[in-house]
C-alpha cells in the first residue's frame, strides 16, 4: 500500500505562537499525545479554546488496515492511532 495523505479526529488547543495550534489525538499504543502543527494543517468549526475543541489534523498515512493505522504527525512523530479516526484523502 502506498503511503497517502489523509486526517485525524483529534481535541484542538491555542498555542503560545500564533501560527501554530496544539493538538491531542488518542493513540493505540502510547495513550494520548500532544504535538503542535501550523494552522494550515488543522480544521476545525470553532476557534480552539483553553478547553479544546473537536478537529482534525492532517496527517500522512503510512498504512491503514484492520483496526490500526500508522500515520506520520505534522511534527514527524510516527504514531498508532484506531485506524476508524483516520479519513484518507
Amino acid at each position: 500500500m502506498a503511503a497517502s495523505f489523509g486526517q485525524i479526529s483529534c481535541k484542538l488547543y491555542p498555542s503560545a505562537f500564533s501560527g501554530e495550534l496544539v493538538f491531542q489525538v488518542d493513540t493505540t499504543v502510547e495513550g494520548s499525545y500532544e504535538g503542535v502543527a501550523p494552522k494550515h494543517f488543522v480544521k476545525t468549526a470553532t476557534p480552539p479554546t483553553k478547553d479544546g475543541v473537536d478537529g482534525q489534523v492532517r496527517v500522512h498515512v503510512i498504512s491503514n488496515g484492520g483496526e490500526e493505522a500508522r500515520v506520520s504527525m505534522p511534527d514527524g512523530q510516527v504514531l498508532t492511532v484506531p485506524a476508524d479516526k483516520v479519513h484518507e484523502k
